[in-house]
């Protein structure tokens, strides 16, 4: 969710605080389309994922490519999303109601080796989300539309003297940013269980993560979940889940207060 964050700011320098919602959107269309069509949990990953990009193709080209046309559309954009995304949250109560909900696990069992014990759920979700962070990284960089998204992120003007379709690429980047997040969704409904308002809490998490490793930084969001995952799955064994927020917001204070732009702050997608 954090590189859905990162992409959308670092191409279009938009911050979606309503983020979190989108990954709920997913995380639902899944749910449908398993435990209602019945159509199994690769398709229904897959068209949720089809569905969540044209769904951001759409959105830019109705909503935001005409906030950027206003004055202050950067304020703007940031008001609007936040608006939509309460809207959205909504609109899923109204469909699917308000009862709590999940996806299913994609392996049953666990592993133990010595002191370490995994699930094989984990352990596959651990893998794809690899594969899934090495597949975009080998997008953006070997790609021509990612070279473009690149290109963007670094010198819009520059992008546009070599010819590169600004507009274009802003709609691939934000409808590529909501496909992502939709599928981090679609995770995060097999670990958590799933209400319409638990987008809040996602959105969050992505922020801190995000500034964390610094804006607009694809390596840097990588970098910042890392640690801040790490962080708090060390502090839920040895103190308690109640000591996460305050210690990963120590950690974000200290971060900002030493080195504003993130860890990794400054680089491009």
């Amino acid at each position: 969710m954090a590189l859905g964050l990162t992409i959308i700011y670092g191409v279009i320098h938009v911050f979606n605080f309503g983020h979190g919602i989108v990954a709920v959107l997913g995380a639902y269309f899944t749910w449908f389309f398993l435990t209602r069509m019945g159509i199994g949990m690769i398709p229904s990953i897959l068209v949720s994922c089809v569905i969540m990009f044209f769904f951001g193709l759409l959105f830019y080209k109705v909503t935001i490519r005409i906030l950027m046309k206003k004055p202050n559309w950067e304020f703007s954009s940031i008001i609007f999303l936040l608006g939509f995304g309460i809207f959205l949250e909504n609109i899923i109560l109204q469909a699917f109601g308000p009862r709590v909900k999940s996806i299913p696990l994609f392996f049953e069992g666990a592993i133990e080796v010595g002191i370490i014990y995994m699930n094989w759920h984990e352990i596959s979700l651990i893998l794809l989300v690899i594969a899934i962070v090495v597949a975009l990284q080998l997008f953006l960089k070997k790609s021509w539309i990612g070279q473009a998204m690149r290109a963007v992120a670094q010198q819009m003007d520059g992008a546009r003297v070599v010819g590169i379709d600004i507009d274009r690429t802003f709609s691939l980047a934000f409808a590529l940013a909501i496909a992502v997040t939709g599928f981090s969704g679609i995770l995060l409904g097999t670990r958590y269980f799933m209400t319409p308002h638990i987008g809040w809490d996602w959105m969050v998490k992505g922020f801190v993560i995000t500034v964390f490793g610094g804006l607009g930084s694809a390596p840097g969001a990588i970098l910042g979940a890392f640690i801040l995952g790490i962080t708090e799955a060390i502090v839920t064994l040895y103190i308690g889940s109640l000591w996460v927020w305050p210690i990963w917001f120590g950690m974000f204070i200290v971060i900002l207060l030493l080195r504003p732009q993130g860890l990794l702050g400054g680089r491009t997608i």
